[in-house]
């Protein structure tokens, strides 16, 4: 096999590259990008394929994705739809117990943890998350969030699917008003996942100026875009807490295990709304 791909065209090798980016960066799985950066405006982000229908269950994953906003002057807003990141057999805890609370509210289970960037110094926003509470959504401040997966204990239990969306604030220009002030690419108007990027649903209303009419998938053709498209995925440096991030989702395998209602009844630990 491997004799017969310098024979294809270059050209079409390169369209196939990248016709296969352009479909995976509608909705993707965090496990996959590890040590990624991914810039758009939209992105429906799961946990890992299986979402919704098994657990991602992989010990000792330490994954970190950073999500790079659309244009200059735009910000990333992340949104979670569905939520369950815990461990039922949590590892041991800390050696140091000379504090009575610990700094991680998480300990010693799996969380999510979100940062501030740029990629080379990043900042800790807001405490881990964890738990089957479905947290507050999350804005950056700048043009990069950073979201990282550590998984701890003997029995780790995530599954979570989030919205990204590339925002700006202050004058629209060719972008989409949203009843909340907030401006978002027309590409997220009336998308084909019905997902709420404004969070307010005027992007995916049935009347001006979103005008989502039927079953149509876009925004009508009379409407101009700004041409903004995801990016491909680049290298980005470590997401850090600790001490360095190892991409242990790239070495080890997904085992997947159906989703249960006994699993959930008493996760360590829980995500709070801020």
């Amino acid at each position: 096999m491997e004799a017969c791909l310098p024979q294809l065209p270059q050209r079409l090798l390169l369209l196939g590259a990248a016709a296969l980016a352009a479909s995976a960066l509608e909705t993707a799985d965090l496990v996959d990008l590890c040590g990624q950066t991914w810039q758009g405006d939209g992105l429906l982000l799961r946990s890992h394929a299986a979402s919704r229908r098994f657990y991602f269950v992989a010990p000792d994953t330490d994954c970190g994705l950073w999500m790079r906003a659309a244009a200059p002057g735009d910000r990333i807003r992340f949104q979670f739809r569905f939520f369950l990141v815990y461990s039922l057999a949590p590892g041991p805890p800390a050696s140091n117990a000379s504090s009575p609370e610990p700094a991680d509210p998480c300990a010693p289970g799996s969380y999510l943890q979100f940062y501030e960037g740029p990629p080379g110094a990043p900042r800790a926003l807001g405490a881990p998350l964890c738990g089957l509470t479905i947290p507050a959504p999350v804005a950056s401040s700048g043009p990069f969030l950073g979201l990282r997966l550590l998984t701890r204990g003997r029995q780790p239990r995530v599954d979570f699917v989030g919205e990204v969306t590339s925002f700006r604030l202050g004058s629209c220009g060719a972008y989409f008003r949203c009843r909340t002030g907030r401006c978002i690419p027309w590409s997220l108007v009336c998308d084909r996942w019905g997902v709420d990027n404004c969070g307010d649903g005027s992007d995916q209303a049935s009347w001006p100026p979103a005008d989502c009419r039927g079953p149509s998938l876009v925004p009508s053709q009379a409407r101009v875009t700004d041409g903004h498209t995801s990016q491909p995925l680049t290298p980005s440096p470590a997401l850090r807490s600790a001490g360095p991030l190892q991409m242990a989702a790239e070495r080890s395998p997904l085992a997947g295990r159906a989703l249960e209602e006994g699993d959930t009844a008493a996760p360590p630990g829980g995500a709070t709304e801020s």
